[in-house]
């Protein structure tokens, strides 16, 4: 893939748009969502929107706002896109062990903390704190053990679907480290994707 075939793809992924909810359905407040796509098509020609920084965007809800699945994947197959032409721009521009350093870096943490017993993998929610149910995201490490262990194939997107029940307090895992990995997750299988 040539560095402008990669930045083809993240033209094409941000002239998408999610659709609107109806009127009674809560979504991604509008303004949010319209001033985030504003701000990208301004910022990948210029070179300065990332797929960590899409990754991380947040919105705030609304009745009769953008669909918040539709939306996700929008923003899913952009991230996609950066993280494939970042790829390409970092290996063309003869930064491959840079690159290969911070793909063993993400790697070396993400399979450190698989390696983690059940039940031990996160910190616990405190107090009375909602947290995410350790059984079903210790299930998903399991998966995801697999998967880099060549055996379940998982997808980003897999990753990113990704939900857990509630566990309040001591009882759950603490919800802010469990999505920090997935992020980290993500990244490492999109940059092993590109």
């Amino acid at each position: 893939m040539t560095q402008e075939v990669g930045e083809r793809g993240v033209e094409e992924a941000l002239r998408q748009r999610p659709h609107r909810t109806g009127r009674l359905r809560r979504g991604y407040r509008a303004a949010d969502v319209d001033a985030f796509f504003e701000h990208a098509e301004r910022a990948v020609p210029a070179g300065r929107l990332t797929a960590a920084q899409v990754r991380a965007v947040g919105f705030g809800a609304q009745f009769g706002g953008y669909d918040v699945e539709a939306t996700d994947a929008v923003l899913a197959g952009l991230e996609d896109r950066l993280a494939r032409a970042e790829r390409v721009r970092a290996l063309a521009g003869g930064a491959q062990r840079q690159w290969a350093e911070r793909h063993a870096a993400l790697s070396a943490a993400v399979l450190g903390r698989l390696d983690e017993p059940d039940g031990e993998r996160f910190p616990r929610a405190r107090r009375l704190r909602r947290g995410y149910r350790p059984g079903d995201v210790d299930a998903l490490c399991a998966l995801l053990a697999e998967h880099f262990a060549g055996g379940a194939r998982l997808e980003a997107a897999d990753v990113r679907a990704a939900l857990f029940r509630p566990r309040r307090g001591r009882r759950g895992y603490r919800e802010a480290p469990v999505d920090a990995f997935l992020d980290r997750v993500v990244e490492l299988m999109t940059s092993h994707e590109a």
